[in-house]
């Protein structure tokens, strides 16, 4: 709101615009409305009324900072939202009301939660297998009960099955000294590579304590922040993603039933594609049938509630294919041949269409 504000006021239209967009599309829509998507909507349940409120009035504040860059658009918002027009609203004013701390501790949990999917693409790991396991290191400011009561959300959003915060990132990775011959050479001159060699043999210690923005002695040399690019190796075979004291690790190791549960996602996945490809309103309830690989049909059966529950299924049917569907497609599934086949059910008759 800051940021937009002091940019209408300095008529600079493409800072005030950056900020909206980085807004609505990086905090509210694949963010807030992503995470808390089953509180927006879920099968036979009402929709929280404080999740639609606090969506109402984001959007209700959006479209009043719009209001002087796009008359049009954010007035016909703001009646859909308010039934007011924007133009009779007063222009948006920051409260001052703020929470430090959980906005300190929810910023380490997205960037914790972009490290995992980081590491994920680094090893080819697809977001809907879950994994046992994950350690996060934070700074030692952001640890604390407001951390975590925000774990859950960590857990859901990397789809691992438990999350452990550690004391210290050097359980995960080895920190090494690289320097940065530019800044040293205007201090130190022709003595520039012995101060190289000694960034090099910097400890674990000094490197974090450089990592604070503070300087550390080696001998006869003093290093400052610009020095020394800090490097973090990793020390084990868990998948590592790190930027700064942010470090994320995840157990690559896969049992049986972790599998099973990833095959289980996938077939959710793309009968969610044929359920939109069929143009079904989201409310509609159908019939699957799954019939191919026998894993895959394993995986299904095994966690068939799960599957239902995603797609509103009310009926299902493995190892066969309706003969009268409203939409029968063969798809692959991590390389294994699927057919799957959906029709409307209808609840009325205690069957089909």
């Amino acid at each position: 709101m800051g940021a937009v504000r002091q940019a209408w006021s300095s008529y600079d239209v493409t800072a005030g615009v950056r900020a909206i967009v980085e807004f609505v599309t990086d905090d509210l829509s694949n963010w807030y409305v992503r995470v808390n998507r089953p509180r927006f909507w879920a099968p036979d349940r009402a929709a929280d009324d404080a999740a639609l409120a606090t969506l109402s009035e984001a959007l209700a504040t959006t479209a009043r900072l719009l209001g002087p860059l796009a008359p049009f658009f954010s007035d016909w918002l703001h009646r859909a939202l308010t039934g007011a027009s924007v133009h009779l609203a007063r222009f948006p004013v920051d409260q001052g009301r703020r929470a430090p701390e959980l906005l300190t501790a929810m910023d380490a949990i997205r960037r914790l939660a972009s490290l995992a999917r980081a590491a994920r693409e680094a090893k080819n790991l697809r977001v809907r297998q879950p994994v046992a396991r994950i350690k996060v290191a934070v700074p030692a400011a952001v640890m604390g009960p407001v951390l975590a009561d925000l774990l859950d959300i960590l857990v859901a959003e990397v789809n691992a099955k438990a999350v452990e915060v550690v004391e210290s990132d050097h359980e995960l990775v080895s920190l090494q000294g690289k320097p940065n011959f530019r800044a040293l050479g205007k201090r130190y001159g022709k003595e520039t590579p012995g101060a190289a060699e000694a960034v090099s043999q910097l400890t674990a210690d000094a490197l974090r304590t450089l990592e604070r923005g503070e300087p550390v002695r080696a001998g006869a040399w003093e290093f400052r922040p610009e020095d020394v690019t800090i490097e973090r190796q990793v020390a084990s075979d868990w998948l590592v993603e790190a930027d700064g004291p942010y470090v994320v690790a995840l157990d690559p190791h896969l049992t049986p039933d972790l599998i099973q549960e990833g095959l289980a996602r996938e077939v959710v996945n793309r009968v969610q594609r044929l359920r939109k490809e069929a143009d079904y309103a989201y409310t509609t309830r159908i019939e699957l049938s799954i019939a191919g690989a026998d894993d895959v049909v394993a995986a299904t059966a095994a966690y068939q509630g799960y599957v239902e529950g995603e797609t509103l299924a009310r009926r299902t049917v493995l190892g066969s294919v309706f003969d009268e569907a409203d939409i029968t497609r063969a798809v692959e599934i991590e390389g294994r041949p699927v057919t799957i086949a959906l029709r409307r059910h209808d609840g009325r008759k205690g069957g089909t269409r």
